[in-house]
């Protein structure tokens, strides 16, 4: 396990494993259960129908290591709530040695707003994933229904910005 403060190296994989995107953070939490990580947005603008992101925007990041999901909670830098940004994907698995943590994507995205309202994202990609991936199909559907039944019961995790390491 990680001591809060530990810098990690963040590897989102696509379905086959090849590498789709990276970034640091910085560990909050690590335990048998799960890791919590503190990274900043390291795009200029990024604009989407259901938010936009911005350099410096604070990301909470919450792996599982046994969930086929991760939830991020995306603030402002003054720590003013966006949202929760989840991802439908393969447990995180967690490189002590190397500092480095890698989970597959799995298309499924969900975006939860703090007033408890919810976008589905992606649900095209998604069913299609499972039909070229059958293999991944079961931990695909484990994944979004674990991930809905959490948005709907608004039970995403929180963190609270006066948490820090």
């Amino acid at each position: 396990m990680l001591d809060p403060g530990s810098a990690v190296h963040v590897r989102k994989l696509k379905p086959g494993g090849a590498f789709d995107y990276g970034w640091d953070g910085v560990v909050v939490r690590c335990d048998a259960a799960g890791i919590v990580l503190r990274a900043e947005f390291n795009v200029d603008v990024v604009a989407r129908d259901f938010a936009t992101f911005r350099r410096g925007d604070v990301f909470v990041e919450f792996y599982y290591f046994d969930r086929c999901y991760n939830v991020f909670q995306v603030s402002e830098p003054d720590g003013t709530l966006k949202g929760w940004y989840a991802n439908v994907g393969l447990p995180a698995q967690l490189d002590d040695d190397a500092h480095q943590l890698q989970y597959v994507d799995l298309a499924l995205d969900v975006w939860a707003r703090p007033n408890g309202e919810f976008v589905v994202l992606d649900q095209a990609e998604f069913d299609t994933l499972l039909d070229e991936h059958p293999n991944l199909a079961d931990a695909a559907r484990r994944g979004r229904q674990a991930l809905l039944e959490l948005v709907s019961a608004g039970q995403l995790p929180r963190w609270n910005s006066d948490d820090r390491p």
